[in-house]
């Protein structure tokens, strides 16, 4: 009898993922524990072995799909079974695509018996007949999210339409998905008319392209909008002289080529971190905005930003604290090297408690870096250049100079702790002899 592929729970905080490749295609054969479809969660891509064997007699998602754990997206006929045998319809029960359009509830249905008490006030309030606001007829919206049918949200994400904006007569305002299709005719009929003679050509389709938002753009886009819409993104800017470690650099470099690892500049920016952590703990913290609290952590897993040609991933430093210069080099340039082959784990993007994003290669003055939600601060290292510096004694020198932003959030900590922070940062940069021998 044919068997049915769910979207696997990848670890257990995720709870959906996205279709990026299917390896098989319906008709073709798979054995079990052969890899089947390449699913995408938390920016790490994985292959999902397939526990059947047998014939991919339907997919059940398209790529670049959101499928939630547990949801069918293959269906996988047993080897000898006739594919076209298959009853799909009773096979998937309830969960059959088609079964979605059942799920519509009546468009005057009545407010849930659960439903809060303060919502239910304004439901009955919203009860009376629909408003007319300067000739447009003006749905009654309860307080929070936008109440719709399963079969309505579908068809909204179809069609590009945004539900907040959708009327309906329902008197407690949920939209159906007649109401999602007849706003989307209105919008059509509201198009543009040509434009006037001689009046520029609109771009059509051969000068424009469409990249679809999907993959790892497509999660860059949501843990940033999340981070964006729960903290309350501020920003510290201050400089370091990095003088004295360019110059430890150069001494340590040769020893640790001969150790087959590449020491750039960043091992010591973690431990001076690290350090500045220890005597400023809300820095290494994460916010649970579901239960009110600040985490502050006891270990130091330090997030370090990694450019790919598909996106920006975190990998992270677990225990930082612990490793020495020469451990956190190899682990940095191993972590990166298999964040640009994607080949990271869901374990080596998870658990961060403070982040650094190096931008100095690539230019540029100093960033407002976005925070890595749920943590509480990143660290911005940008171009080490030679400046011009008036020292203490009026002399003019020139040393290597280097902007540092804190980018934190300012709910849970003020200026003045990104500051003395940042400062403590600095003042390990700056006479940087210490992190030689600093755990």
């Amino acid at each position: 009898m044919a068997k049915v592929l769910r979207m696997p729970e990848v670890a257990e905080s995720v709870v959906e993922g996205e279709i990026t490749r299917w390896i098989k295609k319906e008709g073709e054969t798979v054995a079990k524990n052969e890899p089947i479809v390449e699913v995408m969660t938390e920016k790490v891509t994985v292959e999902i072995p397939s526990p059947y064997e047998g014939v991919v007699a339907r997919l059940l998602a398209k790529e670049g799909d959101v499928v939630p754990v547990h949801k069918p997206i293959a269906v996988i006929a047993e080897p000898g079974e006739d594919p076209a045998s298959i009853d799909f319809a009773a096979l998937l029960g309830e969960e059959a695509p088609e079964a979605e359009e059942v799920s519509e509830a009546p468009p005057e249905e009545a407010p849930p018996a659960h439903m809060h008490e303060a919502v239910a006030r304004e439901a009955e309030r919203a009860a009376e007949p629909a408003r007319m606001e300067g000739g447009e007829l003006k749905p009654p919206r309860i307080p929070g999210k936008v109440l719709a049918t399963p079969a309505a949200r579908k068809a909204a994400r179809e069609l590009g339409v945004d539900l907040a904006e959708v009327p309906t007569a329902s008197p407690v305002g949920r939209i159906t998905k007649a109401d999602v299709l007849a706003y989307a005719e209105t919008r059509k009929e509201a198009a543009p008319a040509p434009a006037p003679a001689g009046a520029p050509a609109p771009i059509t389709a051969e000068e424009a392209e469409r990249v679809p938002f999907r993959g790892l753009r497509r999660e860059i886009a949501r843990r940033l909008r999340e981070s964006k819409d729960r903290a309350v993104h501020t920003l510290h800017v201050d400089e370091a002289d990095m003088t004295e470690l360019v110059r430890l650099r150069a001494r340590l470099k040769q020893h640790a080529e001969a150790e087959g690892v590449k020491l750039t500049f960043l091992p010591f920016v973690i431990k001076a971190v690290v350090a500045a952590l220890r005597k400023h703990p809300y820095f290494n913290a994460t916010v649970d905005d579901e239960k009110g609290e600040i985490v502050l952590h006891r270990t130091y897993n330090i997030g370090i930003a990694v450019a790919t040609d598909q996106g920006l991933v975190v990998p992270v430093i677990h225990r930082a604290e612990s490793k020495s210069l020469l451990e956190l080099a190899r682990e940095i340039q191993d972590k990166a090297d298999r964040a640009r082959r994607g080949e990271l784990t869901m374990e080596d993007v998870s658990g961060g408690t403070f982040s650094i994003t190096n931008i100095g290669s690539i230019g540029g003055l100093f960033s407002f870096p976005v925070i890595n939600y749920p943590q509480v601060a990143i660290l911005g290292l940008h171009s080490i250049k030679k400046r011009p510096v008036v020292m203490e004694n009026g002399d003019v020198v020139v040393r290597d100079m280097v902007y540092l932003s804190l980018a934190f959030d300012h709910r849970v900590a003020d200026g003045a702790q990104a500051a003395l922070f940042t400062r403590e940062v600095i003042r390990l940069l700056e006479n940087p002899d210490g992190l030689i021998l600093a755990l």
